[in-house]
């Protein structure tokens, strides 16, 4: 049996499996930024800038130390972007929740009138049968 409102649901529910979707994927993408970030500042770390020697070897250290954090730089403003993106797809994600559960629940009250009435239908059918039975018996 379906109802005026299946087809709205059957929408709504598209929709809200698309932003949890959508929603997931942004989630692993911020937690590979978060990973890139921590593996750039390690590397930070781990660069040793010489204190003596050539001053060619300084430079591409110092050279070296600048595009890691350029890099890091980088990574921390598409995470910023990334944290942007989740909160609001969090909430689109409420929001459309909250419609298709309104929706469901228009539609089990649909549901329920339909059963109420077939209900009553078949009560006044069996009253009627009742009556032509009893009807017939006074006959015979």
């Amino acid at each position: 049996m379906t109802s005026k409102f299946t087809p709205i649901v059957k929408v709504r529910k598209q929709q809200r499996d698309a932003v949890e979707t959508r929603l997931a994927k942004a989630r692993f993408e911020k937690h590979e930024l978060e990973q890139k970030i921590i593996s750039a500042c390690k590397d930070i770390e781990m660069i040793e800038t010489p204190i003596s020697g050539d001053i060619s070897l300084m430079r591409m250290s110092r050279e070296r130390l600048a595009i890691i954090r350029k890099i890091k730089d980088r990574f921390e403003e598409e995470f910023l972007i990334k944290e942007n993106e989740i909160s609001q797809l969090r909430d689109k994600y409420k929001r459309i929740h909250l419609e298709f559960e309104k929706i469901k629940y228009l539609e089990g009250q649909d549901f329920q009138a339909w059963i109420e009435k077939a209900k009553k239908d078949e009560q006044l059918d069996m009253d009627e049968i009742s009556n032509m039975l009893f009807a017939n018996k006074d006959k015979n």
